[in-house]
């Protein structure tokens, strides 16, 4: 599968976390599956799910500025841990325009700064020949 974007963010911890005092930012931000995957976890985990976001929405080549809400990009843990991507509407279409069929993410974090990488990956390009 061919490399159709890319992105990286990085982002210091205690900006989340003064962020998650504002009421409703959780629900704008968040969806009820990484609300409910975060409970109970560090301010660390909510950093680098947000970090994820900005990943793949600069993957993407669109973000928050252009149309795309926090919200419509869903970060969660396979069964095996692993994290994963799952785009909801409307950046599901933005990225079925673009060819882009999946992604690849890795996270990490310490207790000052959250990163997150993703590559976003589609189906090969004919020539038409």
């Amino acid at each position: 599968m061919p490399v159709k974007g890319c992105g990286i963010d990085l982002i210091e911890v205690k900006r989340i976390a003064r962020a998650l005092t504002r009421p409703g930012l959780r629900e704008r931000i968040y969806t009820p599956r990484e609300r409910a995957e975060l409970q109970g976890k560090g301010v660390e985990s909510w950093a680098a799910r947000f970090a994820a976001k900005e990943a793949v929405m600069k993957a993407l080549g669109r973000g928050f500025l252009q149309g795309v809400p926090f919200a419509a990009v869903e970060i969660y843990a396979d069964a095996w841990g692993r994290p994963q991507v799952r785009l909801l509407e409307p950046a599901a279409q933005l990225a079925a325009e673009q060819g882009i069929r999946s992604f690849c993410l890795s996270l990490s974090h310490t207790k000052e700064l959250a990163a997150a990488y993703v590559l976003a990956l589609g189906e090969e390009e004919t020539c038409g020949l």
